[in-house]
């Protein structure tokens, strides 16, 4: 199995979950959050799996930052009330901006690929989804949280189909 498969599998969780999460992200707040939860746990075990399945030392060190940072971000939700926990949404906010620097660092593997724009657009969204977060601007957490699934989701396909497509 090439270690494109797990990516493909992470970013399709991710993108599910985001849709999920922006169905309801007002009414079912604390159910969002605990959804999203799952979510990244789903996406930390397959960002695990394709690190451990990748051929390079660069791809491994990629797929375990993206692997780590969705590991401590779904455990900081699971335990956590991040509607009234600075901390929290501080070190939630972090992340974001460190995820999405990760995926504007992963991005350079597609250099030349008209997928590229993509995966940085994605990167930045997660960026801003971060400071928008840090800052503490009154936003929907329900809907940061199912927006930045979409983001990830899309950049983890498309970075999936680069693998595959050059092996």
């Amino acid at each position: 199995m090439k270690s494109w498969l797990p990516i493909l599998a992470a970013g399709c969780a991710a993108m599910l979950g985001g849709l999920l999460a922006l169905i309801n992200p007002t009414g079912a707040s604390v159910t969002t959050v605990t959804l999203v939860a799952w979510v990244l746990l789903i996406v930390a075990a397959f960002q695990f799996w394709a690190a451990y399945k990748s051929e390079t030392n660069g791809a491994r060190i990629r797929a375990g930052a993206i692997g780590v940072a969705a590991l401590f971000l779904s455990l900081s939700l699971f335990f956590g009330n991040p509607a009234e926990s600075w901390l929290i949404r501080t070190l939630v906010g972090l992340l974001l901006i460190a995820s999405g620097a990760a995926k504007i660092y992963a991005s350079r593997a597609m250099s030349g690929n008209d997928n590229m724009p993509l995966v940085v657009g994605s990167g930045a969204v997660s960026v801003v989804l971060g400071l928008v977060i840090w800052f503490g601007l009154n936003l929907n957490f329900g809907t940061i949280l199912g927006l930045e699934l979409l983001a990830s989701g899309l950049a983890l396909i498309l970075l999936a189909m680069q693998r595959k497509a050059h092996g």
